[in-house]
């Protein structure tokens, strides 16, 4: 939690790091001292990670010659929005409409179809555990941001949040951009940091949209949204309800097992006003509910294991204008339960216990204040200093044959860090033609101390239509609080640290847009659970690297009623552990494919009418199951499958549309984890209307 001292202290710190902001003296001697290095462009078409909200306002709103109230300006992730040609991130938008077209889907389903990123358990039972992994990396290196703020459960093992909590149809657009990003997002951006942008309205008048959603599996959905002005203020709500009976999340190949659904719910408020005549707060609440069915555990079916999770969340971000730049000061809290249950109505054979309850309580809170601008006419900049604070409390227990067993609990007042770093971007152009982006962060944390960040982007537009790039990044992760403080945890823990290279061309071709990416991550001091002779039998040891490899190709093109893109992930990656004297050598990707292509067709028939078809492919991967007959870990081959969508979407009046979507239309046997059942063919309709 915040201390008195811990924000005196943090605001002292950072007026006087802000006060010199214009100092071309200051920015020169960090830059030959090497104390603060790094780039951080944000890509998309015209401005990066959206400055839609609350970054740099559009000019013809906010002149810097004249005094204009801030009225048009909305908030999400507004470090440093450069324009595409301008940096050689590697970055993917996915749009409002691309995000209403996929109404049916979760957003896990939505992120499996992008080039380079794996979302195992995106298509199995509703509910299910769902990991990320971009590039091959591990699915606790991908930032997760909403608006630019970060979600992290400080009570799971990776600080990862629940996706479950999370539904599409309360996002507005995405914004990915690959790479370590640590240098401005901090920890555990190393191989991906991923924004999610909320629906906001950008409309005088009070407006607002209703959609409706059901299809098989005894799906339902309603999602209400209400936006509008008073005076100066703008106020906005989002209601939505998802339920869905599901099917067994376990595989059972004997009998069929029980259905296991979930519900989830979720409430946005948001505020927003110009105070002056040069700044905007906007404040946002956010609460997220979701409850679920799960199973035992692989081929194991349980009729009375639930889950249960909410998540309460305030936002704060205050922008003031200045001549040559902008201020932004934020402050967020996120708070997460989740509650375990196993109840005794129904033991699966081989259970341990006839009842057993997890808690888990996680707190999240930060404070960052940054600046962005232009120097001397031709140096973009952006230059901040962030604050944050994790905790966690955590109890379980089990009840069996032998009696009661509660296991060792984890109370705030001890499991908690707090993270300090302060870091630096500037962006430079010659002639239009080359450019470099280079910049650096330095933090302090609470429990291992000092270190830095790095990045490097240099870049060459060798035609009006064609650029070279190439990007070094390093990036960091914390160890979790759990891998710190629980009975397993470790003190002595450093970060996990990574390396990345990679190395680019976009084309333009008439029609055709194509990008070829090339790239290696390296992470070194891995953390790893590792079991030892003594109790508590287990530890936490930086005793990991990893390798990985690989090529993203991605073609797009347009011609007249025609759309569609093509992609192919290719991916190689290894591990090294080295524990009490002992090497080992293994594949890094579990559960990852080393290929993956994908293919979609659009087709638009008239301005009402347009159909889509979808194919993936998702090659051979390895999981691991442990076998309680040999008490032993053996390795189990998933078999590739062919993903396929075909969609549906007409227009009914200019406020309405309608979509049809058949998901795995061929009924293919989908197995993303050994032991689980995959989604089968099955159909979801929707209904959209503004008002």
């Amino acid at each position: 939690m915040f201390s008195v001292k811990k924000v005196q202290v943090f605001a002292r710190v950072s007026v006087a790091f802000l006060l010199h902001y214009s100092s071309v003296w200051a920015v020169a001697f960090m830059l030959q001292s090497g104390s603060v290095l790094a780039n951080t462009f944000m890509l998309k078409p015209s401005y990066a990670f959206s400055s839609d909200s609350h970054s740099t306002p559009p000019t013809d709103l906010l002149r810097r010659d004249t005094v204009t109230i801030l009225e048009e300006v909305e908030v999400s992730a507004p470090k440093l929005a450069g324009k595409l040609a301008r940096t050689g991130k590697v970055l993917t938008r996915i749009t409002a409409e691309q995000i209403r077209a996929s109404l049916g889907k979760s957003l896990g389903e939505l992120l499996q179809e992008q080039v380079g990123i794996s979302v195992v358990g995106a298509r199995s039972a509703p509910g299910s555990n769902q990991e990320i992994y971009v590039r091959g990396a591990n699915t606790g290196h991908v930032l997760l941001l909403m608006d630019g703020f970060p979600l992290n459960d400080p009570s799971h093992i990776s600080q990862v949040m629940d996706w479950n909590l999370i539904n599409l149809a309360n996002i507005q657009k995405i914004e990915i951009i690959k790479g370590g990003q640590s240098t401005l997002y901090g920890s555990d951006a190393m191989s991906a940091v991923i924004n999610l942008v909320s629906k906001k309205s950008d409309k005088d008048v009070t407006n607002g949209s209703l959609l409706v959603q059901g299809g098989g599996f005894g799906t339902y959905a309603t999602q209400v949204q209400v936006n509008t002005r008073l005076a100066k203020n703008r106020f906005g709500i989002s209601l939505q309800n998802y339920s869905t009976d599901g099917f067994s999340a376990a595989k059972d190949s004997v009998k069929k097992g029980e259905n296991d659904g979930m519900r989830q719910q979720s409430l946005s408020a948001t505020w927003s006003r110009p105070i002056g005549k040069r700044s905007l707060i906007d404040v946002n609440y956010q609460a997220l509910f979701y409850q679920g069915n799960l199973d035992a555990g692989p081929l194991m079916d349980d009729r009375d294991y639930t889950s249960k999770a909410k998540s309460n969340s305030i936002r704060v971000q205050w922008q003031y204008q200045l001549k040559h730049g902008d201020l932004f000061v934020r402050g967020f809290q996120d708070v997460i339960d989740r509650v375990f249950r196993n109840d005794s109505t129904y033991i699966p054979l081989n259970a341990w216990s006839n009842y057993s309850e997890s808690t888990y309580k996680g707190v999240n809170q930060g404070a960052e204040a940054y600046l962005k601008g232009t120097i001397l006419n031709q140096i973009d900049y952006v230059l901040g200093a962030e604050y944050k604070n994790q905790a966690t409390q955590q109890s379980d227990f089990s009840v069996s044959a032998y009696g009661r067993y509660d296991s060792p609990k984890l109370a705030e007042s001890i499991a908690n860090q707090s993270i300090f770093g302060t870091y630096l971007t500037i962006q430079k152009e010659w002639n239009s033609n080359v450019g470099v982006e280079i910049g650096g962060r330095w933090n302090r944390q609470s429990t291992f101390g000092d270190f830095s960040t790095v990045n490097v982007n240099p870049y060459w537009k060798y035609s009006k239509s064609g650029k070279a790039f190439f990007n070094y990044y390093t990036s960091f992760k914390t160890p979790s609080l759990y891998q710190l403080f629980s009975p397993y945890g470790n003190l002595a823990l450093r970060p996990e640290q990574g390396k990345t290279f990679e190395l680019g061309l976009e084309q333009s071709m008439g029609n055709f847009h194509a990008r070829l990416v090339s790239f290696q991550n390296e992470v070194k001091d891995g953390i790893v659970f590792q079991s030892i002779s003594v109790e508590p039998y287990g530890k936490y040891g930086n005793v990991s690297q990893q390798n990985t490899r690989g090529i993203e190709a991605e073609l797009s093109f347009t011609k007249k009623k025609w759309t569609g893109n093509v992609s192919y992930t290719y991916l190689s990656g290894t591990m090294f552990n080295k524990f009490d004297g002992k090497d080992s050598t293994y594949s890094s990707l579990i559960r990852r494919p080393t290929n993956q292509w994908q293919a979609r067709v659009i087709f638009t028939a008239n301005s009402k009418l347009n159909f889509s078809f979808m194919a993936q492919f998702v090659g051979d991967r390895k999981d691991y199951f442990f076998d309680e007959s040999t008490y032993s870990t053996v390795p189990k081959v998933l078999k590739n499958y062919l993903w396929t969508e075909l969609q549906g979407g007409y227009q009914i009046s200019k406020n309405l549309n309608a979509s049809l979507m058949v998901k795995n239309l061929l009924g293919q046997e989908i197995v993303e984890l050994y032991g689980y059942s995959g989604q089968g063919r099955n159909i979801q309709a929707s209904l959209f209307w503004k008002f």
